[in-house]
């Protein structure tokens, strides 16, 4: 009866846990990308690290967040499984600030007032001397796990695909 409890107990740890180890591997495929963590911080079913792209000249910083919807229990991860969203969220920085930024900023507000991240779109954000970039995606936490060196290079490409999309959107937006 005992080892019955502990399996179950178990069990339901290892549903709890799946964005940790999710964040972890993510962290891991990251540093392998050139990209080392700086920054982490972490809330009840939400992570989000902070990573300096050292290989990269446009990009200031990477910030990936992984908020859990879903895994509370067994009866809910089976009928719509360990959902999560993830959002990804990039920036440069431009140390000087002319007028004419002014109005590209006022534009980009415009822009972002009928997008809807959530549905795959990406909302720029420009604040005086930097302009984030922001996608978010609702992912399976357990399909994206890698168990598998296989694994691992699909998580790479998914990061490394939604990275350069935003890095691409920018792009115009960096001063040399």
């Amino acid at each position: 009866m005992f080892s019955f409890l502990s399996k179950f107990q178990h069990k339901k740890e290892m549903r709890e846990s799946k964005d940790e180890i999710l964040v972890g591997e993510i962290v891991r495929v990251m540093a392998r990308l050139g990209n080392p963590a700086i920054g982490f911080s972490a809330n009840m079913g939400k992570q989000s690290i902070r990573f300096k792209p050292t290989r990269d000249t446009l990009l200031f910083s990477i910030v990936i967040t992984l908020d859990r919807k879903t895994g509370g229990t067994a009866i809910q991860e089976a009928l719509i499984g360990s959902k999560a969203t993830l959002t990804i969220q990039t920036n440069v920085k431009n140390y000087i600030a002319d007028p004419d930024d002014l109005i590209q900023m006022y534009k980009t507000d415009v822009q972002n007032i009928l997008k809807v991240p959530i549905l795959g779109g990406i909302r720029l954000d420009h604040q005086i001397n930097t302009v984030f970039a922001t996608k978010q995606v609702i992912i399976d936490i357990g399909k994206h796990i890698p168990k598998d060196e296989k694994g691992v290079e699909r998580l790479s490409q998914f990061l490394v695909e939604h990275i350069n999309e935003l890095r691409n959107k920018l792009a115009p937006y960096k001063k040399w």
